[in-house]
C-alpha cells in the first residue's frame, strides 16, 4: 500500500471499507473497527457476507451496500441502526458507492460510515421534550376553550337583547337619553366583537398536517392583512431571509397564525415600518421569527401577550396573539415572545420537522 493512501486511512475519522466483485474487504480503515465495535484488523481479508449478513439485527446496515450491488445504484445514503458485537445500539450514517469499471461493470464498492448516536439520542430528547410540552399545553389549550365556549354560550344572547332594545328605545327617546341609549349600543357592539371573537377561538380545529412551501405559507399570511388599515398604503418594508423548504404543517392555520403576528408587527413598527421574516432548520425543528423596527413590548405585554382580551391597541378584542399560540400548540409546536437587544419586537414560531403522535404516557416518563 502507497504512503500515503496508508496515511490516508489511518487518519480519517469516518469509517471506510473497500469490498472488491468478490465480496471481499480489501482495505479498511481504523476508525471502521471502532466505530462498528470490532478488533482492529477484524476486516481486512474477510468476506462482507460473513462479517455481517450473518447478523439478523444489521440486516438494515447490510442493506445499503446490498443496494448497491445487486440494483447497481450508484450511491445509496441511509441512517440505519447497528448493534455491535458487544451489544451496543448505534446509529451510523452509511454511504455506499460503486466503482465501475470501462466495461461498465463494478470493480469494487466503498462504504463510508458515521457514528451519528449522540446526535440521533440528542433528536429524540428534544422531540420527547415538544411532546411534553406539547401535551401540557395541549391541555392547558383544553381548559381554555371550554371556558371560551361557555362563556360565548352564557354572553351571546344577553347581548343581542341589550343591542336590540337599545335601538328600540333610541327610536323614541330624546336627547338627553339618546346619548345614553348609543353608549350603551356601542359598548355592546365592543362584546358583541369580543364574544365573536372567543366562538372564533374556540372553533379552531387543526387539519392534518400536509407538505407546503414555507414561501406560500408567508405570502399567504401576508395577503390576509393587505388590505388591513394598518397595512394598506403604509408601505411596509417586507424582508424575508427564509430557505426554499417544505414545512409539515395546516397551510391556513399556520398562515392565520403569522398573519396575526405580522398584523402585530405592522401595527407597532411605526411611520416607516420594517418587518424581517427569518426561518431556519435547529435539530428537529423549524424556526420562524419575525421582527420589526417598532417599540417592542411593554413588561406588562411580554407577560400577559397571549392572555386572551389583554390589548394596547386603541381597537380589537386581543385575541390575535392567544389565537396564534392555540394553532402552534395544535402543531405540537411552541410560540415566544422577547424584546432583542436591537430593539423591536421579536416573536419566534418553533415547528417540529415532523409531527409525532402523543402517546397515552408521554407524561409519566
Amino acid at each position: 500500500m502507497p504512503a500515503i493512501t496508508e496515511l490516508i486511512l489511518n487518519n480519517l475519522p469516518v469509517g471506510l471499507l473497500v469490498i472488491d466483485r468478490g465480496g471481499k474487504i480489501v482495505e479498511s480503515s481504523p476508525s471502521a473497527a471502532s466505530i462498528l465495535g470490532c478488533p482492529q484488523g477484524a476486516f481486512k481479508g474477510s468476506q462482507w457476507g460473513e462479517v455481517f449478513l450473518s447478523r439478523q439485527e444489521n440486516l438494515e446496515f447490510s442493506e445499503v451496500v446490498l443496494d448497491a450491488i445487486q440494483n447497481e445504484t450508484p450511491t445509496v445514503e441511509r441512517v440505519t441502526p447497528y448493534t455491535s458485537p458487544g451489544g451496543d445500539m448505534k446509529y451510523l450514517s452509511v454511504i455506499s458507492s460503486a466503482e465501475r469499471g470501462e466495461d461498465g461493470r463494478i470493480r469494487a464498492i466503498m462504504v463510508l460510515f458515521e457514528d451519528l448516536t449522540e446526535l440521533h439520542r440528542l433528536n429524540e430528547r428534544e422531540k420527547h421534550i415538544l411532546e411534553v410540552n406539547h401535551r401540557l399545553a395541549a391541555q392547558r389549550a383544553e381548559s381554555l376553550i371550554a371556558f371560551a365556549q361557555s362563556v360565548a354560550h352564557q354572553v351571546r344572547n344577553p347581548l343581542m337583547a341589550i343591542a336590540g332594545f337599545s335601538r328600540l328605545l333610541e327610536r323614541t327617546a330624546d336627547d338627553s337619553e339618546r346619548e345614553s341609549l348609543t353608549a350603551i349600543r356601542e359598548e355592546a357592539k365592543k362584546l358583541e366583537s369580543m364574544v365573536k371573537a372567543v366562538a372564533e377561538y374556540s372553533a379552531i380545529t387543526v387539519g392534518p398536517p400536509a407538505q407546503v412551501n414555507l414561501w406560500v405559507i408567508i405570502e399567504e399570511a401576508k395577503r390576509r392583512i393587505a388590505e388591513h388599515p394598518a397595512v394598506a398604503g403604509k408601505g411596509i418594508d417586507w424582508q424575508a431571509d427564509c430557505p426554499d423548504m417544505n414545512v409539515k404543517v395546516d397551510r391556513d392555520l399556520i398562515a392565520l397564525a403569522l398573519s396575526e403576528v405580522l398584523l402585530n408587527a405592522a401595527e407597532f413598527a411605526g411611520p416607516e415600518a420594517a418587518v424581517r421574516i427569518c426561518a431556519r432548520e435547529a435539530g428537529a425543528t423549524i424556526k420562524i421569527s419575525v421582527a420589526d423596527n417598532g417599540p417592542g413590548f411593554t413588561r406588562e405585554g411580554l407577560r400577559m401577550a397571549f392572555d386572551p382580551f389583554f390589548t394596547t391597541k386603541a381597537a380589537g378584542a386581543g385575541m390575535g396573539l392567544t389565537r396564534a399560540r392555540l394553532i402552534l400548540n395544535g402543531h405540537q409546536g411552541t410560540m415566544d415572545i422577547d424584546n432583542p437587544p436591537e430593539g423591536g419586537a421579536h416573536v419566534v414560531f418553533t415547528l417540529p420537522v415532523e409531527p409525532l403522535p402523543v402517546e397515552p404516557d408521554a407524561l409519566s416518563d
